[in-house]
């Protein structure tokens, strides 16, 4: 097996990624993101079918911004960057309430080699 880089999302602006993307079901969920290299995203996002919203209550899920990117565009799911200890569940349910939301039909897919 062979393991290379691929397509990566650096997501700069929270507010605008999670408020301009799509999401599936009626549920949502609350992350709390940690951001080092962008403080202005640290926060907790309440994300639900009708878009995203900073809150000031507690987080569901905490995890870095660079998690995130992993899967705004749909390559990966929660359930997988919580298994590779990419993310905390600070709620019983809170990845699978995320997977559905953020699932997406299709896969991403970059034909550059970067």
């Amino acid at each position: 097996m062979e393991v290379s880089d691929a397509l990566w999302c650096r997501i700069v602006d929270v507010e605008r990624a999670l408020g301009g993307r799509g999401y599936a079901g009626d549920g949502e969920v609350t992350l709390e993101l940690r951001d080092a290299f962008a403080p202005w995203n640290e926060g907790t996002w309440r994300v639900s079918a009708g878009g995203a919203e900073r809150t000031s209550g507690g987080g569901e899920l905490a995890l870095d911004v660079t998690a995130l990117g992993s899967v705004y565009l749909g390559g990966f799911t929660f359930a997988q960057l919580a298994r590779a200890g990419r993310l905390e569940e600070l709620r019983d349910g809170a990845v699978a309430r995320a997977d559905a939301l953020f699932r997406s039909d299709r896969a991403p897919w970059c034909p550059e080699i970067f």
